[in-house]
């Protein structure tokens, strides 16, 4: 803010005013100074005050407000699921999402909830941003909210309470793969389908087994990127990646050592939908020339070439955080999870 006064001699205060002239400049906290130089970064600037002397004539000559390239916008403080951390959220077809388990307050979790670009509620005239806080209902009539949406708890699924889990979408429907119980570590595969009306039974969606156990050791924390063949809409070839995990250690002493001991992991599976719905899945490497790790990150990165992936960051087997970057890149044979042997 910046002021100057005027025949009682009253000095100019404020930022980027300039001493003893009758003329203040307000500038965002990116101004210019004297020097021509920026005093500081720019910040985030919501309110502009100005003040002068109630006899002075103030003129505001430049108003520079800088903002970054993209910005970020809470939509809703108080969603009506149930707070948790290490869930796993995946984009649907419909441009819906959809929320599964995690960790609670109360514990783990196997709770399901869809989120929709709809407002239903029994107050049609209710703000957009207000209903978000609320559970979707489907008895009243729906409007379109693109930006806001509802959330509806669906049932819970079949598999058990879990966390650091993954999941994510495909031409045959969602998979959901691993993760930690309160049992110890999971290698079953889910998968879940839906169809129908909008808030229908068939479109709350049902629960398919896929197996009790792949191949892949039982672990949570791992990284998973799906690749869409062309003339496919969605991702028929899974790969997983890493994680923490392994078999139960014996309750007694026993001769031969565990095949799969607890630790964290480097190791690469390949799922396929025609291989029974990513029932059946084929190891890749059972190392990488990265440190095994868990709780990763994984993307696909299609402009690398057809099959190739960045992998990136996580906990080593130290429990340290690592920085490095790795790029993996396939062959057309990873889209069948076919794996050559050089004898």
């Amino acid at each position: 803010s910046g002021g100057g006064g005027s025949g009682g001699g009253a000095e100019p205060f404020g930022i980027g005013a300039e001493s003893g002239s009758s003329v203040a400049r307000v500038c965002s906290s990116g101004a210019r100074g004297a020097q021509g130089q920026y005093a500081r970064p720019p910040l985030a600037l919501k309110v502009v005050e100005v003040a002068a002397w109630p006899t002075s004539t103030l003129e505001v000559r430049q108003l520079s407000l800088m903002a970054p390239a993209g910005f970020w916008q809470r939509l809703v403080d108080d969603a009506p699921w149930p707070a948790r951390a290490s869930h796993a959220l995946v984009a649907l077809p419909d441009g819906g999402l959809l929320l599964l388990g995690g960790l609670g307050s109360e514990g783990l979790l196997n709770d399901v909830w869809r989120w929709s670009p709809q407002m239903c509620t029994l107050l049609p005239d209710i703000d957009l941003a207000v209903a978000a806080r609320y559970e979707l209902e489907c008895s009243f009539a729906c409007q379109p909210s693109p930006q806001y949406g509802q959330w509806k708890q669906l049932p819970d699924a079949p598999w058990a309470p879990r966390q650091e889990h993954a999941a994510i979408w495909t031409s045959v429907g969602l998979i959901v793969m691993g993760g930690r119980t309160a049992t110890g570590f999971e290698n079953d595969v889910w998968r879940w389908t839906s169809a129908g009306a909008f808030c229908s039974l068939a479109w709350q969606g049902q629960w398919e087994l896929s197996t009790p156990a792949a191949a892949w050791p039982p672990r949570h924390g791992h990284s998973i990127v799906g690749f869409t063949p062309s003339g496919s809409k969605y991702p028929e070839t899974i790969l997983l990646i890493g994680g923490f995990g392994g078999e139960p250690e014996h309750e007694h002493v026993e001769r031969q050592p565990l095949e799969f001991p607890i630790k964290s992991r480097g190791d690469m599976w390949c799922g396929n939908q025609a291989l029974g719905n990513f029932s059946t899945w084929s190891q890749l490497a059972p190392f990488g020339p990265y440190t095994d790790r868990s709780q990763a990150g994984a993307v696909v990165a299609p402009s690398m070439g057809p099959f190739s992936l960045l992998f990136f960051g996580g906990y080593d087997t130290s429990s340290r955080f690592v920085v490095d970057l790795w790029r993996w890149t396939g062959e057309n044979a990873t889209a069948d999870c076919k794996v050559e042997e050089i004898l």
